[in-house]
């Protein structure tokens, strides 16, 4: 039976996007989060505006969770007017939050006796991807279960990409938001020691253009190098907890992370003075402040550099 009704828990920067381009594929949505600002936006976009997770998920044939921390997602799904109460044989939950693979293994194991069907396919890409339908999907999880929940994402994607069982979709999530943080540190690091050292900025990102020292992140934020703009984005306290979680995972499985350790260590003292719901590059005026120098362009972003957004 084709898809009809589709609920979002979670409507903030990415939900939003999201729920606005599962409406323009036709299906109905109703939309949760104790955020009642950002259902009513919705409600007058055209979505259901639900009490609470149960109420959005009752009828549903998928349930999207997009909710930043593994405590929500409990809340959100376990707790008192929970996803759990009315979701049932046949419906798939999809969920997209950035979490370890241990949590939603044991999300999948305690919904499957109501007959729900768990994938998780984290979201690659920002707010602004979310809001034009250019997310990836890297999904874990039942083939069959992705086959009825694809049509959906693919209103707000332009890859989706089914890795393995559930837990691989995380797994694959946490190494890729741990290496970008840690590329972003190296790549501020850098900037920092070369305007110390006399170069400028315009110098330095025209010079590592042509080398294997190219870090995409130096051209997607010309707003913070020209005009001091760290407004998110992705949160600092974001970029924090996703390494913080992929440092877990590799202890758990007995990997040393030395070279993220270090970034965990700056992401954690870019929260702690103060920038954790900025943007996560945040993490340059830490570096930036012990060395006394400040980094920015003299004008524009140099013309000719490779392009990214993050």
């Amino acid at each position: 039976m084709a898809i009809q009704k589709v609920a979002v828990i979670g409507v903030g920067l990415m939900g939003s996007g999201a729920a606005r381009n599962i409406m323009k594929g036709g299906y109905e949505v109703a939309v949760f989060d104790t955020d009642a600002n950002a259902v009513r936006t919705l409600e007058g976009a055209g979505a259901r505006a639900a009490a609470s997770a149960a109420d959005a998920s009752d009828g549903a044939d998928v349930v999207l969770t997009v909710l930043p921390e593994m405590a929500h997602l409990e809340a959100a799904v376990f707790g008192a007017g929970g996803v759990a109460e009315t979701a049932g044989e046949g419906t798939v939950l999809v969920q997209q939050s950035t979490i370890d693979p241990a949590t939603v293994i044991d999300l999948a194991r305690r919904l499957e006796p109501q007959g729900v069907a768990v994938l998780d396919a984290p979201m690659l890409r920002g707010p602004a991807a979310a809001e034009d339908g250019t997310l990836g999907f890297v999904v874990g999880g039942d083939a069959a279960a992705l086959n009825k929940a694809r049509p959906v994402l693919d209103c707000m994607a332009d890859s989706v990409e089914h890795i393995g069982p559930v837990g691989t979709g995380s797994a694959l999530k946490l190494v890729n938001n741990m290496l970008n943080v840690t590329i972003l540190c190296a790549a501020m690091e850098a900037t920092v020691l070369g305007v110390k050292s006399g170069l400028t900025l315009e110098q330095m990102v025209t010079a590592f253009a042509k080398t294997p020292a190219w870090a995409r992140h130096l051209s997607g934020i010309s707003q913070v190098f020209e005009d001091r703009d760290f407004s998110p984005g992705f949160m600092t306290a974001l970029g924090h907890k996703d390494i913080r979680l992929a440092m877990q995972h590799a202890t758990s499985l007995q990997v040393p992370l030395s070279v993220a350790h270090s970034a965990y260590e700056l992401m954690a003292r870019a929260e702690s003075q103060g920038y954790a719901r900025d943007s996560y590059v945040s993490v340059l005026k830490v570096i930036e402040e012990p060395a006394g120098v400040t980094v920015q362009y003299e004008g524009k972003q140099p013309e000719g550099l490779p392009e990214w957004s993050i």
